[in-house]
């Protein structure tokens, strides 16, 4: 390939960059262009952040690029920055469209009204622009193999990072319009997922007052609960918490029982399946621990995979993470097996439950909240690898509510599932 000077930027000695904008050049010759700056109002990136602008009180919702997985912002997750440290340029509105500049660049998010109001940090570029009903067009594009040929024609240096005035100076086809009908349908989906949660969560907090600890109390006269077998001190202040006092008392609305009257654990023996029998399967690694379901499978020969490939689940059934060091924190791991699942095989890094005496989408929703969650850190073992053995696991103490609100909150969490599935 021969480039002339005219296609070279004095500014970007870069083999890649020069041969990357040359080839869409040539893919777009004899296209109407126009500049994005062009058709926008304003082009930006966000806050350039300080430790000092975090509050717990009252300020504005923040994306980050780590906040973003899979093209899906973790709205739950997001923190919190103080009001007077934002400006209006920082704040996102619906019809917006972000692309995140560095690390992971190039992945693209459509604001919709679960995200209106937010602010951004320095590392995501905002997109509004001039005629906001297009910017779900937009969105589509930039997300199409040619959109992600020129933001990677764009990217500059080891953290592939992308600067403001490069996205200003993209040329896009004039005639961009493609996929709109598709993504408007995908967004709604998610706002309704996100909303499912949200009054789930609502059923179960207006009995349950139990949001999590900011930190434990610490003890150090421990003879009621001593054991030999457990020398760290972290997990004898978890008797002095006020999550441990809950738990050893039923009230009227809230009544306990432990995990083994609920559920089987199944045993991860290893099953009857030729090692020339082709399998499909999912990993800890596959689950995606923020919205619970299973987000991707692979297929092999049995005789290929690890011999750790011991359970075969079954439609109905809840795997969660056994150990890792998400462990008992919000990052733990844990998805109901749909009817699509059935029959795969799955490691026995997990726990395989079948529920028995309770609702198993009941018991999902439970496996995402501070009072499960807290209990299984409590009674983690290990620092560079925590894991939650059986006999511990066993103990973990459920909160039994009325049946008719375990109900409600199960019929949410089915369908909230049903929108994320669609989706995948």
């Amino acid at each position: 390939m021969f480039v002339t000077p005219d296609n070279m930027d004095g500014q970007r000695i870069s083999y890649d960059y020069v041969v990357r904008r040359y080839k869409i050049q040539r893919l777009l010759k004899g296209q109407t262009l126009v500049a994005l700056s062009d058709i926008c109002e304003e082009i930006t990136s966000g806050i350039r952040l300080k430790k000092e602008y975090y509050t717990d009180k009252k300020g504005y919702r923040i994306i980050a690029p780590g906040d973003i997985r899979n093209e899906v912002v973790y709205v739950n997750e997001l923190k919190m920055v103080r009001t007077e440290a934002v400006k209006e340029k920082d704040i996102i509105n619906s019809g917006d469209v972000l692309i995140t500049a560095s690390g992971k660049s190039g992945q693209i998010i459509y604001v919709n009204e679960a995200l209106e109001g937010c602010v951004v940090t320095s590392d995501i570029i905002k997109i509004t622009l001039k005629d906001r009903s297009k910017g779900i067009r937009l969105y589509k594009f930039l997300k199409s193999s040619i959109g992600q040929m020129l933001l990677n024609s764009i990217k500059i240096g080891i953290l592939n990072k992308i600067f403001v005035e490069d996205v200003e100076n993209l040329l896009i086809p004039e005639d961009f319009d493609t996929y709109q009908d598709d993504y408007s349908h995908d967004a709604t989906r998610y706002v309704r997922a996100e909303q499912l949660y949200k009054s789930a969560e609502h059923i179960f907090y207006r009995v349950f007052d139990y949001k999590g600890e900011e930190e434990y109390l610490k003890y150090f006269y421990v003879t009621e609960h001593l054991d030999s077998h457990r020398l760290d001190p972290e997990y004898y202040s978890n008797f002095y918490t006020e999550l441990y006092r809950m738990i050893r008392i039923d009230t009227k609305s809230v009544r306990w029982q432990e995990l083994a009257e609920l559920v089987e654990i199944k045993t991860a023996d290893k099953p009857e399946i030729s090692e020339n029998q082709k399998v499909k399967y999912f990993l800890l690694a596959d689950i995606d621990p923020n919205f619970s379901i299973i987000k991707e499978t692979h297929e092999d020969f049995y005789g290929n995979l690890s011999n750790r490939m011991r359970y075969i689940v079954r439609s109905g059934e809840i795997v969660t993470a056994k150990g890792g060091s998400a462990t008992g924190t919000k990052g733990h791991a844990t998805a109901l097996i749909t009817e699509e699942f059935d029959g795969m095989v799955t490691t026995d890094a997990l726990y395989n439950l079948i529920p028995q005496n309770i609702n198993p989408y009941y018991l999902l929703f439970l496996f995402k909240q501070p009072v499960i969650l807290n209990q299984i850190n409590m009674f983690t073992k290990g620092t560079l690898y925590k894991l939650i053995q059986r006999k511990d696991f066993e103990k973990i103490k459920i909160p039994r509510l009325r049946t008719d609100l375990e109900e409600q909150i199960a019929g949410k969490m089915m369908n909230y599932l049903i929108e994320l599935q669609d989706q995948i």
